[in-house]
């Protein structure tokens, strides 16, 4: 039941960092995009803002927090950051080149950036294309183009960070600090979307020779 709470708190946390990078991926966006009306919409805070843009990030950040969840509890208790003092004595000193604390968050990262990004890469494209009804071919294009893009700007981000995070940053403030990166990291998925999304309307316009 404790479990069930906490899981479906860090869902809605989750969706909430989703959504608010998005609404600043779109307000940076109105910056740069020529200026378009919006009479009748509701909820506008800024020009061109686009509120079920909004609500498919929060659905997708619910959505995917449990499998986070889970995943880092895995990695939490396959590669723990603090071994027992008995077992740390069991091992002499020539054995150990690295602090064991060192070497349990260089396996974590490594694990995490083998198996679970090239996973959560793949997840957030189809994920969003298909909460955006994306047509078969048009979700096919998305991921050629988008998932590697993603997936290498993960790995420029995201490893950096884990390093930063359970080697420097105290235990109590690691949740903070990897919600700072969250947000930051969600509003660039959004600016990619963005920008993914405005590329296949040009093709798409093009090839009608249509523009609305």
């Amino acid at each position: 039941m404790v479990a069930a709470k906490r899981i479906a708190a860090l869902a809605l946390f989750s969706g909430s960092v989703s959504a608010t990078g998005n609404i600043i991926a779109q307000y940076i966006d109105s910056w740069s995009t020529a200026p378009r009306r919006v009479e009748n919409k509701p909820f506008v805070f800024f020009p061109g803002y686009e509120p079920a843009q909004t609500l498919r990030f929060f659905v997708y950040g619910v959505s995917f927090a449990p499998i986070s969840f889970r995943w880092h509890a895995f990695l939490n208790s396959r590669f723990p950051l603090v071994a027992s003092a008995k077992a740390a004595a069991s091992k002499p000193a020539a054995a150990q080149p690295l602090p064991d604390k060192a070497r349990a968050v260089l396996k974590r990262i490594a694990v995490d950036q083998i198996v679970f990004a090239p996973f959560a890469s793949g997840a957030f494209v189809v994920g969003m294309g298909l909460l955006e009804g994306l047509r078969s071919s048009d979700l096919v294009e998305r991921i050629r183009v988008q998932y590697p893009r993603v997936l290498m700007v993960g790995y420029l981000v995201w490893p950096a960070a884990q390093l930063i995070n359970f080697s420097i940053v105290p235990l109590m403030y690691r949740v903070q600090f990897g919600s700072v990166v969250g947000l930051f990291w969600n509003t660039y998925l959004s600016w990619s979307s963005a920008q993914m999304k405005r590329d296949q309307q040009r093709k798409a316009c093009a090839s009608n020779a249509v523009c609305i």
